[in-house]
Formats: C-alpha cells, structure tokens, sequence
C-alpha cells in the first residue's frame, strides 16, 4: 500500500522564527529538546535568530535546518542537522514537530524520509547519527524500523519530570539507507525528495497558468 502525504520540506527562514519560537515555548514540545531547555523568550528568540542566520557565501555550513511543512497547515516541525563534518561525511540530526497533530502518524515518518535523501543525496553524506532520549518512544521506533542501530545508551542522562532517564545513540551508514529505500520503493512512490521538488514545480506551473 502506498504512503499518502502532502508535506515537504524546505530551508528554514528568518519568516519562520515566530513560529519555531512559539513551538520552543510550548511544555511538552521543550520536553523533547536535546540539552537544556532554553530559559527565557527573550533567550529563545536570540537562539532562533543565531540559529536561522545564513553562514557567508564562501563558508562551508557547520548546521543546516530546514522546515518541515504542510499546504494545508503551514510549518509543523524543524530538521536540524548539526556538527557536520564535510570531511568524514556525517552529521547529528535533530528531528521536531512542533505541531501536536503530526506528531504521530505516517506523516512524520516521510517526512524524516525526506530528511534522511537531503542528507545522503543532496549532502553526500556517509553517516548519520541521532540522539534520542528515552521516553521520546515514537522517535526511538522509527529509528529502528529504518533500519538505524542503537549505538551507544547513556544511563540517565537527561532530567525531566524530577526523574533522570537514558539516551540512545542511534547511527545510519549510507548503505543501511539504500536498503530501507530499496525495501520500500513500491510505498514510497511519490515521496522521494526529487518527486517531492517535481510535484511542487508542477503544482506552482499549474497555478501561474490559471487565469
């Protein structure tokens, strides 16, 4: 059965900072921010405003973050890909959805499809790693059934709620991501990241032709 979803993903922009700046200050969004929770508006404004600013012309990027979004409801999470290292080919990846309505689903996988192409096609990469804290199950589940391995747990590691719980360091090699698409073209149809760029130059052609 093939997947079904709309959403896309897209360079973050400095338009995007009220809205990620709101998903920061939402409890249970914080929750599941890797580090420490920001601790003001004002602090979490700044962070945002650093964190969307374009690396000059003739720099090589040391993060890319990109948005995911939906036609229908707008922006519904951020992809950060942090540390990368254009030598070794790798890169920490940080997946959130802001939007309670997606944060659950067949939505959010694709979207980390689409995530994962960004960084093995259009980066070129090797290797991926992701850090994800205990309770932050959904996450953890589609890690594995991508095909990632849990790496490396660091016992409580992170305090939330007045208790400590673990982390789990999961890695992807580039082969392990050629599998998971092989595996699952016949589904995936229509989701890859250059179709997804394809239907949306199509979708645009068709609106300007409009009269």
């Amino acid at each position: 059965m093939a997947l079904k979803s709309k959403l896309f993903i897209r360079r973050a922009e400095r338009e995007d900072l009220d809205i990620v700046v709101s998903w920061m200050q939402d409890p249970d969004f914080a929750r599941f921010l890797y580090g420490d929770p920001a601790r003001s508006p004002k602090r979490i404004r700044e962070q945002i405003v650093a964190m969307l600013g374009r690396s000059a012309g003739n720099t090589a990027p040391s993060a890319v973050y990109l948005i995911i979004d939906s036609p229908d409801d707008g922006p519904i999470g951020l992809v950060s890909l942090q540390n990368l290292s254009w030598r070794n080919r790798s890169c920490s990846v940080d997946f959130y959805v802001g939007s309670k309505k997606h944060r659950s689903g067949i939505s959010t996988a694709i979207a980390y499809y689409r995530a994962l192409e960004f960084c093995f096609d259009e980066l070129n990469l090797h290797r991926i790693t992701a850090y994800i804290y205990a309770f932050n199950t959904a996450s953890w589940r589609i890690m594995e059934l991508s095909g990632a391995v849990r790496e490396m747990t660091l016992r409580d590691h992170v305090s939330r709620d007045g208790r400590f719980y673990d982390m789990y360091a999961y890695g992807m090699l580039r082969p392990e991501f050629e599998t998971l698409r092989d595996k699952n073209s016949h589904r995936l149809e229509g989701k890859s990241l250059a179709e997804m760029v394809a239907n949306q130059q199509q979708d645009s052609s068709q609106t300007e032709s409009t009269p």
